[in-house]
């Protein structure tokens, strides 16, 4: 028998989901119109520009207002920023991510950043970021995580997303922190697989805990679970997203009476392990408030039926459902009205503005996170005359499962360097060595400057970095995204990093290259990737509750 109208619309509410397209589809209207769908999530593949941004967030608000739901729509996205950037040039200015702002060491700026991500969304009707992370990225090898966290130090990451969430409230944007527990110590993608995580209770509180402490104590509006096992935890050995004893750090021991969300069912962390079906259910269960299913519109339904035969049987409690619903509902009454919601008044020249401004603050930030890791040759800075030889990549390059396939590329770097340089070269590297003619090249410049991507998961780059140390004095090594590709090797004597793959990010390290800058961040993680202490911190980080936190935070 087909669960009730009321039931159904009820437990929709509690479901957050994706489609696929650039404007609203018969699934996604359907499950709107039917179901009494709570939120959607929007990814690259739903924006193709401004005009058709504004309108997508618009239509799927007026199908839920016509369709009688009390509260708009939570449309949510992830605009994390540098690396997991959803809204991207030329639509809107980059903005720096988490490790890039954790290499200025300054919360303002993270508090400046939030702010200008919040009034970007809040311009487009995105009313909910699934961010700030706020993972530790204590493993180098995280496939995941990496630069999408601060750094590897828990107090310094606390304080950076503590005041990206504070720039996006204040905005409008409902901020979610993620992912609870903890994802950063992890050398497995959840993505692709069930990443297991062998800490006690009491060493998770030392480490990943602690931003969530923080989060919860400011009153964090979400919080979005991790798909990854924690056996020291319970007795379960589920998932932390199916797993009440992992929630129950959050629900129990920390109080905590906001929106938990899952995160995507979709991937194979849950997907490959107990299903997305019957995850939901258990998510639920659990005690999470809200069900994120990012792609598939039959497995969307399934599990809205699954979990409305769960409460018609007894199986779970309908108490339950209403205390999810109750979060949700406040949650919708603080952030998002129908006025909002339907605005029109809005133009390209107001985006303009915007993004004039967002510029500005993200060239300053930049400009305070590139990092000269080392220059023992003293090559820095090296003159707009000289014949260059940039090697970016051309063949594999690791991303992580939340990277977009249309996200940052290598492609426009090269005119960068032509900006400052009339004399550049550029060779693709690949998975093969370089030919006899590439390595005459290598032979004949000024100086070379190799550029990579994540090399300690990809050998060919390290193989590539450690052979031009051996044939060339003048070599840079920027590293483009992780830190650590080249961190402690001191054979390559000039070393950077800007930590996010962005043209912007990139264009900050070329100035200091040309000495059209100086380097002033500091690297927010462990110096050797042996994960022995670096001599003296570059970055000083004060207690939580002293008079260093940024003006503004929530007071719980």
């Amino acid at each position: 028998m087909a669960p009730s109208a009321e039931l159904r619309k009820k437990v929709g509410q509690l479901f957050a989901v994706g489609f696929h397209g650039l404007t609203p589809d018969t699934g996604i209207r359907t499950l709107i119109r039917d179901y009494d769908l709570g939120a959607v999530i929007l990814f690259k593949r739903n924006i193709k520009d401004a005009d058709q941004l504004k309108a997508l967030t618009r239509d799927l608000q007026q199908e839920a207002k016509d369709a009688g739901h009390e509260f708009p729509l939570f449309i949510g996205i992830d605009q994390e920023n540098g690396l997991v950037t959803r809204v991207c040039p030329p639509i809107a200015a980059q903005q720096p991510g988490q490790m890039a702002l954790g290499a200025t060491g300054s919360s303002k700026y993270a508090y400046e950043v939030g702010k200008a991500t919040g009034e970007v969304l809040d311009f487009f009707g995105i009313n909910m970021n699934y961010a700030p992370d706020c993972d530790i990225n204590s493993e180098p090898l995280n496939p995941v995580i990496g630069v999408r966290s601060p750094g590897d130090n828990p107090e310094f990451v606390a304080k950076i997303t503590s005041a990206t969430a504070q720039g996006l409230r204040e905005r409008g944007v409902v901020p979610t922190v993620k992912h609870f527990p903890g994802h950063g110590d992890t050398a497995v993608d959840s993505h692709v697989g069930l990443p297991v995580i062998t800490k006690t209770r009491s060493e998770l509180e030392k480490c990943e805990l602690v931003p969530f402490r923080r989060a919860v104590a400011e009153g964090i509006e979400a919080v979005m679970t991790a798909h990854i096992a924690l056996p020291e935890i319970g007795q379960e050995g589920l998932p932390a997203t199916l797993s009440s004893d992992a929630l129950n750090i959050l629900r129990k021991d920390m109080k905590y009476d906001g929106v938990i969300i899952t995160d995507c069912l979709e991937m194979d962390g849950i997907r490959a392990t107990y299903g997305t079906v019957e995850g939901a259910l258990m998510s639920l269960k659990a005690g999470s408030d809200s069900v994120m299913i990012c792609h598939t519109y039959e497995v969307q339904v399934r599990a809205i039926d699954r979990v409305c035969e769960a409460v018609e049987s007894g199986d779970l409690p309908t108490s339950q459902i209403d205390d999810s619903l109750r979060r949700v509902t406040a949650l919708k009454k603080r952030f998002v009205t129908w006025e909002r919601a339907l605005e029109t008044s809005t133009t390209v020249d107001d985006l303009a503005r915007l993004n004039g401004a967002h510029q500005d603050l993200a060239k300053d930030v930049y400009s305070h996170s590139v990092t000269v890791v080392r220059d023992e040759s003293n090559l820095l800075p090296i003159s707009a005359s000289s014949n260059v030889l940039f090697l970016s990549p051309g063949g594999r390059i690791p991303a992580g499962g939340a990277v977009d396939e249309s996200g940052p590329k290598h492609k426009t770097f090269l005119n960068v360097l032509e900006a400052h340089c009339s004399k550049v070269t550029e060779i693709k590297y690949s998975e093969t060595s370089l030919s006899d003619e590439e390595w005459e090249l290598v032979k004949e410049a000024d100086v070379v400057v190799l550029a990579t991507r994540n090399a300690r998961e990809a050998e060919e780059q390290l193989n590539l970095g450690f052979e031009l140390a051996k044939r060339k004095d003048n070599l840079i090594v920027i590293a483009t995204c992780n830190p650590y590709d080249f961190l402690d090797d001191i054979d390559i004597k000039t070393y950077l990093a800007t930590y996010e793959p962005t043209v912007e990010a990139f264009s900050a390290a070329v100035e200091v290259i040309f000495g059209q800058a100086s380097a002033k961040g500091s690297l927010p993680v462990e110096y050797n990737i042996k994960r022995t202490k670096k001599s003296g911190d570059d970055i000083q980080i004060s207690p939580y509750g002293g008079d260093n936190d940024i003006e503004g935070i929530v007071k719980v």
